[in-house]
Order: structure tokens, then sequence, then C-alpha cells
């Protein structure tokens, strides 16, 4: 970018700042200064508009609940036996009359009087020309003829009546009052034959509309026709809205507008709520002189303190930008390090007093320390990624250092076999086809995965060859036939452990009992192998748990216990690893229990087969 023949690219940083002020703060902001302080004022009505027109929604809601709570005040009087009485169309003689209106006066208008001052009267009519009134509480002398007749055109118009009903203003004597109504309906007929009416005076309303957080603005309400219920000025009670007023208070489309007041010639703003309970709209009057006067000041006083700003911000610029370039400078330096692979940098920690610098910089060495520490893994995980292929080929290594020419003696062993079942020594034609079936077994890959029931065959095959040689031997097998073929293996792993309990398991004693048993979890499959042998104490318990349960060097494990017992353990952790390299680590073997005398039990944990895999079970004929 060229501004008359300077490059931006070659200007210092200090340089380009003031460019950036000037172009983008300082232009816009007069070019724009213009537009904002015509449009300001606009912007400034609608906002005292919306903040007071809470204040209105407020209003509102408090005369709902002063409605609500009257009307809720005139449920008692619905089912009460007294009302019924009243409204029965039994004749009552004078004296009976006056004892249900002393009732009625004394046990249900006192209870809705007592406590209230805004209701002047009560009365209770029925459709058989019967009332009972209460206007004890209204001020001055009351034609109560006239209040009589009010209420018997009231009763007339009872089916025009919603159950609870605002009536309208009237006067009650010289006082204005809002009357509402309660129908009332015989509970043997189930119709309505009476009303119940209250007239209230209209100061409950009016400490409402001039609640002191109101503000210096008069509220005042308007009916459903355009009358005004109330209003601060008591003259203008009971008048009718002006047609214009009218018109745009009724439209939904807007919650408030300005209006040039004809009798004062005042411009107000004209706010408005309307209550879907009572059908009244509360009106506010606010004067714009006293809405908006002060707030066109403070915008003047800003326009005058951004232009201000303007001027100390150019003038501090150059110190900022001091601030900004000389540890930029040095982080360069530092990063161009990283990037040559050097992560040794200076410990000593730069402090600057713009502490989002000191910030950078603090995030710049955990970044770094955090790289270092993530090469260090990555570069472990690959040695021991490593580690494992070796295990894994040391393990078919030892497997395939005990294969002593397989098919050599697999061939002889058949002849023998064909010999003995010539001579009919079936014994030996057993035992033979047993050994030969081993050293075929053995000549598979050592890691391979098989099926659990070639495993499990093999083993049968050995366990005829040990039953041969100890005759007492008592072996108990209790396995699923349908999991065997469900169930994954890897070959030559449960006949080593077998072959653990005649060396180790009866040591020195005469072999008498082998169990082998196996259980079904919900994430493995147990092949449980048990003997009564001599056990072990808790010191071997301990070494052999050790070196089945150390995640990594469990040779470390057996060169410390190599004084007690050389080549203890090494059988059952070739087994462990070789599970646990081609299933995962929550497989393997594990030493579930062992008591002195009594014997030990180990448990083959593997895994199940995929839906896939087992329809793939390849069929051994052998």
């Amino acid at each position: 970018m060229n501004i008359q023949g300077i490059s931006i690219g070659n200007l210092t940083i200090n340089q380009r700042l003031f460019v950036l002020i000037i172009l983008f703060i300082g232009l816009p902001f007069f070019l724009l200064g213009s537009f904002w302080y015509q449009s300001s004022t606009e912007a400034i009505e609608q906002f005292a508009a919306g903040a007071n027109k809470r204040i209105i929604e407020q209003t509102n809601v408090s005369l709902d609940s002063y409605i609500s709570n009257l009307e809720n005040s005139t449920y008692p009087f619905i089912h009460n036996p007294q009302i019924q009485q009243f409204l029965s169309t039994s004749q009552l003689t004078p004296y009976a009359y006056f004892q249900l209106a002393t009732k009625v006066e004394n046990d249900l208008f006192a209870q809705m009087i007592y406590g209230r001052s805004d209701i002047i009267g009560i009365s209770l009519v029925a459709d058989n020309k019967r009332q009972i009134t209460d206007y004890e509480s209204a001020p001055g002398l009351l034609d109560m003829s006239e209040i009589r007749k009010r209420n018997l055109s009231f009763q007339a118009q009872l089916d025009q009546f919603s159950d609870f009903q605002i009536i309208g203003l009237s006067r009650v004597g010289k006082t204005p009052a809002l009357t509402v109504a309660r129908k009332l309906y015989d509970n043997s007929s189930f119709l309505y034959k009476g009303l119940l009416i209250v007239d209230l005076n209209l100061k409950q309303i009016g400490a409402i509309c001039s609640n002191d957080s109101l503000g210096g603005f008069d509220v005042w309400i308007m009916g459903r026709g355009g009358q005004v219920i109330y209003h601060p000025d008591s003259n203008l009670v009971g008048s009718i809205v002006e047609q214009g007023l009218f018109a745009r208070i009724q439209n939904q489309n807007s919650s408030f507008f300005r209006h040039q007041d004809a009798a004062s010639s005042t411009e107000k703003m004209v706010l408005h709520e309307r209550s879907q309970i009572t059908g009244w709209t509360v009106v506010a009057d606010l004067p714009l002189n006293n809405l908006i006067g002060g707030l066109i000041t403070q915008r003047n006083y800003s326009l005058a303190a951004a232009a201000m700003l303007m001027i100390i911000a150019l003038a501090l610029v150059g110190g900022f930008s001091l601030s900004l370039t000389r540890p930029l400078s040095m982080l360069q330096k530092l990063m161009a390090r990283v990037e040559r692979g050097d992560f040794v940098l200076p410990t000593k920690m730069n402090r600057f007093r713009n502490h989002e610098m000191t910030a950078v910089f603090q995030s710049f060495y955990s970044m770094t320390g955090e790289l270092k520490r993530l090469i260090r893994e990555v570069h472990d995980s690959r040695l021991k990624e490593r580690e494992l292929m070796i295990r894994q080929k040391e393990s078919e290594l030892r497997s395939m250092q005990s294969h002593i020419n397989p098919h050599f003696l697999y061939n002889s062993l058949e002849i023998i076999n064909s010999y003995a079942i010539a001579d009919d020594h079936m014994d030996i034609s057993r035992m033979t086809r047993a050994l030969a079936h081993m050293f075929r077994y053995n000549i598979g890959h050592a890691g391979s995965v098989v099926p659990l029931r070639e495993e499990m065959r093999h083993v049968q095959f050995y366990l005829d060859l040990q039953s041969a040689r100890f005759r007492k031997l008592q072996i108990d097998i209790d396995v699923d036939e349908h999991d065997l073929d469900r169930v994954k293996a890897v070959r030559l792993t449960l006949q080593p452990i077998i072959e653990n309990v005649f060396i180790h398991g009866y040591r020195g004693k005469k072999p008498r009992y082998l169990g082998i048993s196996t259980r079904a979890e919900g994430h493995y499959f147990a092949v449980v192998i048990q003997d009564k042998g001599i056990g072990m104490n808790s010191e071997k318990k301990r070494h052999i748990r050790g070196i089945l349960q150390t995640p990594e060097n469990p040779e470390d494990e057996l060169r410390s216990n190599e004084g007690e017992e050389p080549t203890s353990g090494i059988g059952l952790l070739n087994v462990h690893q070789r599970l646990q390299l081609t299933f995962g680590a929550e497989y393997g073997l594990h030493l579930v229990q062992s008591v002195p005398d009594e014997g030990t039990q180990f448990e083959v944990r593997l895994p199940y087969m995929t839906s896939e895999e087992a329809h793939h079970v390849p069929v051994n004929d052998d």
C-alpha cells in the first residue's frame, strides 16, 4: 500500500500506528460524527422510552394483581350456604330475611371489607328482587334508593356479564367509584340467579399509578371504549380520550409514539401497555424536554471528550509503540532458535510494564516446554513400541526352540501307532496318537490365534498322557461346549499353565487333582485352572503377582528373585505376555488364589470372537 509515494511496508511500527489511527480512527470519526449527532437524538429517545416502558409494564402487572386479588376475595360467596339461602326462591318472613341479612353483613361482608380501605360498599342482589347492602364505609350521605335501582339494572344485564365483570365507573354519592360484579348461581339448579356488586374508590389504583419509581410524569388508565378510568387530574376521570390519541393508542404496531398535546401545546412521548386481564390500557405522558434534555447534554459532552481522547491517543502512541517493539524483537529471536530445534532457552523470564507482553512470553515458554515434553513422549512411545516387537519376536523364538524336528518325530509316532494297533495294544495307540497330535499342534505358528476349542483339544491330549503316567490323577473338566467356538485363544498358551501344575504345583508329590472350568463374563471369558497341590506362601504369591502385574520391564521382577528359584515364573510370564501382546492389556493370566497345602487357582482371561470371526471358524479334522 502506497500513500503519496510512501510505502507502508517501509514504515516503522511507531509510524504505522500513527497512520492507522489517523486513517481508521480519526477520519471515520469525523466523517461519521455529523451523522451520529443527528441520529443519536432518536436513539436516545428510543432508549429512554424503552427504559420507562418497563416501568409502565410493571404498573400494569400491579394493576392486574390488584384486580386478581379482588376477584379471588369474591370466591367465598359462590358456595356459601347463606348466599344459597339468599338466592333460593322460597319465601322468607321479614324476620328471617332480617336475620339472613345480618349474618351476611357480619360474616361475609365484614370479612371482605376487613383491612381494606378501597371498598366503598358491597351489595347482594338476586333475581327475586332481594338485596342486601353495606355502605357504612361510604363518605357522606347516600341515597340508597338510587343504589338499589342501579343494582337492579345490573341484575337485569346478568346474562351479558362474565363470571367476574369489571362494569366500569359509576358514582356512589359524589364519589367516583369503580364497580365490579361476581355472578352467583344456585347450587340446586346451577342457574345464575344473583350478583355480588362491589364499589371501589380509586385511591388504591391511584397509589399504584403514582408510584415514586415512575418519575415526574403522569400515568393514567384508559378503558376499552376510550373512557378515562383514572387520571391524576380528577376532573378528567370519566372523560373520553380525544379521537386521534385513542386511535394511536389502539394501534398495536408501536408501544410508544410522539404526540402534540393540544391543551398544553407541548410535545410528549406517549407510552402505553394494554392488559389482557382487565382490558385497560396504562398510558404515560412524558414531556420530551424532561425525558431527553439531560441526555442530549451528556451526548455533547461525550463528543468533546472523544475528541480530547483522540488527541491524547496520538500523543501517547509513540511511547506505547516502543513498549511493543522491544519485546516483539526479543520474541522473534527466541522463536528463530526454536525453529532451528534449539529448545535450550534462557530461563530468566522477562518482565515488562505491559502485562499482556509478559503473558505472551509466559505462554511462549509454556509452549516450548510442552513441545519438549511431547517430543520426549513420542520418542519414548517409539522405543516402547520397538521393545514390544522385540519381546514378541523373542517369545516366538523361544517357542520355535522347543520344536525338536517335529516332522521326524510325528512320522515316527505314526509308525509306532500302526504297530500298536496291529498288535492290539490300544492304550499304547491312544498315547501315541495323543503325543502325535501334540507334536503336530506344535508345528503351527506359536503366536497364531485359534478358537478355544482347539486349545482345549490339545490340552485333552496332554492330559491323556499324564493320566497314563499318574493313574490316581482325578481330572475334572467343566466346560460349556457352546462357548468353545466363540472365544479366541493363542496357540500353546493353556498347555504350559497345566504343565506348570505338574512341575511346580505338585513338586515332590503325586498329582491327585486337576480342575478346568470356564466362566463367561461381560467383557472377557475366563478359563480357570485349579489344583490341590502344595500351594504358595505369601512371598511366592507376591513374586508371581508382581511379574504378572508389572506393566513394563517384568524381567526386573524376575531378576530381583533369582536367588529364590531359577526360572520361577518365566513360563507364566511368557504365556501372559503372548496373550497381552495379541489381545491387549485387559487380557492375560491372573493368579486368583493360592493357599499352602491346599492348592492354587489361575485364571486365563480371553476375548470373545466378533460375529464375522465366528462365521469363519476353521474346522480341524485331526
